[in-house]
């Protein structure tokens, strides 16, 4: 897993968040919150500097529940995790063995504790073994939240010894309701293990962590499998995960989104307590030692059993689901409750193991006997379900209907309907607050299914509904459940909807500031507060490499306007502030970007001579358009240059020399933050725009247009280019040749267009938009860049208004 550190320091991270605009943007608002209430209470607790942020989702379990610790049979659990539903690790190394820690859950105190605290041993090659060992010498922790952290520390210690050295000093912030089974105890030992990884940099891959934390997790008594941890590991955008334990595997299959929501209500918290860990664990020692026990001493007691489970296991292995009806009647075969007496007498080995394993449920006597054969029909089932639902979403993938994906759906719904049953009559897992809940939510008449999610004794209940019908479920549940026990489901987050998203990811803050900055560029009629809100944002980043960007400078208009106007010379070489316009414009991008490949700058044959000149000793190199045909077939002209060039191709003006470094910086940011984006165009809003842009309803970029020369409609305040643009080069000349191949007049060596020329942005502005990701304009531009040398009066203006923005950077520095 490669890591992510922040770049710049948390304090100025938490001035960029505090200067988001969300603007009834929820989802924005709600991370900007989160991540500013984690950054005040890091800097409070533990000061400035830079550091990671991980993010672990929450563990959905949609069929397959109480059966990643069962070792008789091949069993597998459908999962995903949670877009919505997370918990966020905000942490650096503390430069020395300690690790601190505090929530910003005020039911949750501040502690710490040592990496050496627990002189663990080498694990060894049987891990698992070793570890347990480890364990059974050691006493159960008193209960505390810092218990899940520390057991993925001590683990580490255990599994890669010396290297574990650094300790970590971290935050943590999570939406996931505790005890709600959704994992957020096992989100925290997966951060907790990652972390002690990263700060000691010993490398890792998702798949060794999760396998690594499911064991790292008995730390604090109970003896669980790896379902959680290899979901909140392993998850994946718009996938179900199929966990297949025996096989050490987990597969993605895609699961249908849209018209379907996943919807949790919260019961009340499952008691982590001592009763409850013995009940968990009395279900662990039952199928991951006793049932297996049973099974094998039927080679001795009756042969011809052992041999048909062996027959039925292997025939479903290889893909004959109806194997199970077999195995459930052999399954019927074994005991209904099992004695301690029995135990100890038929099955020594058996005892001696529990004896290690399971010590506090053997020592209690007034358990037994345990309930036996009821568990085995659950994991039975439920390999089945799964089985069964594993075929219904693969069915789906291979394309349907929308009336045949409900009807799907509606199959699933079914089988996760049978699981509750299992769990509650098999497994005994469930409550009466539980079953009332369910009650509820069944009441509902568009309810395709629901059951109890996670290990039990309380928490969630999960739904299978769709988009349409879920408002008047919540509004249902709120009062029916929640309202009698003067609760507010929505108000104290017990209820989420989950969609399936992205496992244990470092969060790179780069998706934050490019939601916050798609969010401020779509907010168009606010000019200066959103534009000014961009650009706070942009300037808080690192400056992005310039090595793969290509400037182009054009220089090959005819000047006929400027001429007329009394200018004595071609554009370009204007003279402004004693320095032609085109050597301002090569200055503010070198100082601005960065070095870049030498600029090729494209001249008419008329004045090339003197811009040659005037660059005379500078690295750029020219390039000729012989004939004056627009400025788009100016930008073709590069094309052969350019030809195998995969970077961004920065256009701007050379009669633009208004244009700051920090705009061209801002810009190149820009692009580096929305790399989807095939054109990165920096604007400004003004009065009376001279090539207006529009937007969509969503503020996407729709086209763009001239009011002179393209005959658009004028507007009295508008956004608008300032000559600078930044593309993908391969999709420009994409573009550019398509508008060729449409425009070109042969016989007239012309363009069918305004004035026989092909024109840019604009023409590849209207070509681009169509994509999806094909234009993004944000307006991080003063209003004063904009103005260009058209006429001799201009000349004043540029010198006006470059001196007016000096003098503000200056003021403001």
């Amino acid at each position: 897993m490669s890591r992510l550190c922040l770049s710049v320091n948390l304090s100025e991270t938490k001035t960029a968040l505090a200067q988001i605009v969300t603007d009834h943007d929820s989802d924005l608002e709600q991370r900007r919150t989160r991540l500013l209430r984690l950054c005040t209470l890091f800097l409070e607790r533990y000061g400035d500097g830079a550091m990671s942020l991980l993010r672990a989702p929450a563990r959905i379990d949609v069929l397959g529940e109480h059966i990643d610790y069962v070792s008789y049979l091949p069993t597998a659990s459908l999962t995903f995790g949670s877009r919505e539903r997370d918990m966020l690790m905000l942490y650096r190394s503390s430069g020395g063995p300690q690790i601190r820690s505090v929530s910003t859950s005020p039911d949750y105190e501040p502690s710490s504790f040592g990496v050496l605290e627990n002189q663990v041993p080498a694990l060894g090659q049987d891990i698992a073994a070793h570890w347990l060992s480890f364990l059974s010498e050691h006493s159960t922790p008193t209960p505390h939240w810092q218990n899940y952290v520390q057991g993925g520390v001590t683990f580490a210690r255990g599994k890669f010894g010396n290297q574990i050295k650094a300790g970590f000093d971290f935050a943590v912030d999570s939406n996931i309701p505790p005890g709600g089974g959704a994992s957020s105890s096992s989100a925290l030992v997966v951060l907790g293990g990652a972390a002690i990884r990263n700060v000691n940099d010993v490398p890792f891959t998702l798949q060794e962590l999760a396998q690594d934390s499911a064991l790292a997790e008995w730390y604090i008594g109970t003896r669980g499998g790896s379902m959680d941890h290899i979901t909140i590991c392993l998850a994946q955008h718009a996938h179900a995960i199929l966990i297949e334990y025996s096989k050490n595997k987990a597969t993605h299959i895609s699961l249908p989104d849209e018209p379907f929501q996943w919807i949790t209500f919260f019961s009340k918290p499952a008691d982590k307590g001592r009763e409850i860990m013995i009940e968990y664990n009395e279900r662990a020692a039952i199928s991951r030692l006793l049932i297996p026990a049973f099974i094998d001493r039927w080679q001795l007691t009756n042969a011809e059993r052992h041999s048909a489970w062996n027959c039925a296991t292997n025939a479903f292995v290889n893909g004959a689901l109806d194997a199970l009806n077999h195995a459930e009647d052999l399954l019927r075969a074994l005991p209904e409750i099992v004695s301690i007496n029995t135990l100890r007498e038929d099955y020594p080995e058996t005892f001696s193991e529990m004896e290690r394993s399971f010590p506090a449920l053997l020592n209690d006597t007034s358990r037994w006997p345990l309930q036996f054969r009821t568990r085995a029909l659950h994991h039975l089932g439920e390999v089945r379900r799964v089985a069964l639902a594993t075929r219904i979403l693969d069915a789906i993938q291979s394309g349907s209907t929308p009336e045949s994906r409900l009807n799907a759906m509606e199959q699933l719904g079914k089988l996760i309907d049978e699981s509750h049953a299992s769990l509650r009559d098999l497994y005994g897992v469930s409550t009466t607050e539980v079953e009332q809940l369910i009650d509820v939510i069944r009441s509902h008449p568009h309810v395709l299914g629901a059951r109890l999610m996670g290990g039990g004794f309380g928490g969630n209940v999960l739904a299978l509904t769709t988009s349409e019908h879920s408002p008047s479920l919540i509004e249902q549940v709120q009062k029916h459940y929640y309202e009698p026990r003067h609760r507010d489901g929505m108000g104290e987050g017990s209820i989420m909807i989950s969609t399936p998203g992205d496992g244990l990811a470092e969060v790179d803050f780069n998706e934050v500031w490019r939601e916050a900055i798609i969010h401020v560029s779509s907010l168009a009629t606010n000019a200066a507060s959103y534009s000014a809100n961009a650009c706070s944002l942009l300037d808080l980043l690192p400056k992005q490499s310039a090595r793969e960007i290509w400037p182009v400078i054009v220089a090959a208009g005819k000047g006929t306007r400027a001429s007329a106007s009394g200018l004595p010379v071609p554009k370009p070489l204007a003279l402004i502030n004693h320095d032609p316009a085109i050597v301002h414009v090569l200055n503010s991008i070198r100082k601005g970007v960065g070095p870049t490949r030498s600029p090729l700058i494209i001249v008419a044959p008329d004045t090339g001579a003197a811009v040659r000149q005037a660059m005379h000793g500078e690295d750029v190199a020219f390039i000729t358009q012989d004939v004056p045909l627009g400025t788009g077939d100016a930008i073709l002209r590069a094309r052969d240059v350019m030809a195998d060039f995969t970077g961004l191709t920065l256009v701007v003006w050379s009669t633009q020399p208004v244009i700051r470094a920090k705009t061209f910086e801002r810009t190149v940011k820009l692009a580096g933050l929305l790399q989807d984006y095939d054109m990165i165009v920096p604007t400004t809003f003004r009065q009376h725009p001279y090539a207006p842009i529009r937007r969509n309803e969503l503020g996407e970029v729709q086209s763009a247009a001239e009011t002179h020369l393209e005959s658009a409609e004028p507007v009295v305040f508008g956004e608008t280019n300032i000559g600078l643009f930044l593309l993908k080069t391969q999709a420009m000349f994409e573009v550019l040749l398509s508008l060729r191949s449409r425009y070109w007049n042969d016989s007239h060596h012309s363009y069918d267009r305004s004035g026989g020329e092909l024109g840019f942005p604009n023409e590849v502005i209207n070509s681009l938009a169509k994509r999806k990701n094909g234009v993004f304009a944000c307006a991080i531009a003063d209003w004063r860049e904009e103005q260009g040398i058209k006429q001799l009066e201009d000349l004043s203006r540029c010198e006006q208004f470059i001196s007016e923005l000096q003098q503000e950077e200056t003021a403001r520095e």
